[in-house]
């Protein structure tokens, strides 16, 4: 195993501890109307974004294919995910109310990029 692949594989699995960074504390705070944390969910969406953006990267570097489609799309829904995460967050911070929905959309949003992970080949 090459330190690339091994490098590669470290990012994936650094990928996929973001994810759950985001989908847990979603699913976590489903029932939750009020005092919603944002902070786990920030830090995920973050690290997916940088560890999807260096995957692209490793796969390439390693000569392994990549669907620039498919990354483009999943780039723009973690994007999404990253600024309802944000807007949330200020949101809350602010006490502006209306949160929620957007404690909602990221979470959705993450499930979905999952689907389109697993589901686009």
């Amino acid at each position: 195993m090459s330190g690339w692949e091994v490098t590669r594989l470290v990012l994936l699995i650094t990928h996929f501890v973001g994810l759950a960074a985001v989908i847990g504390p979603f699913i976590f705070q489903l029932r939750a109307r009020t005092d919603l944390s944002f902070a786990t969910m920030l830090v995920g969406s973050i690290v997916q974004v940088v560890s999807g953006g260096l995957l692209i990267g490793a796969r390439r570097f390693e000569g392994l294919p990549v669907d620039d489609l498919k990354m483009a799309v999943k780039l723009a829904v973690a994007l999404l995910v990253l600024a309802a995460v944000v807007i949330g967050m200020v949101r809350q911070r602010r006490r502006m109310g209306g949160a929620r929905p957007f404690l909602l959309t990221a979470g959705w949003l993450a499930i979905a990029n999952v689907g389109v992970a697993v589901v686009w080949t």
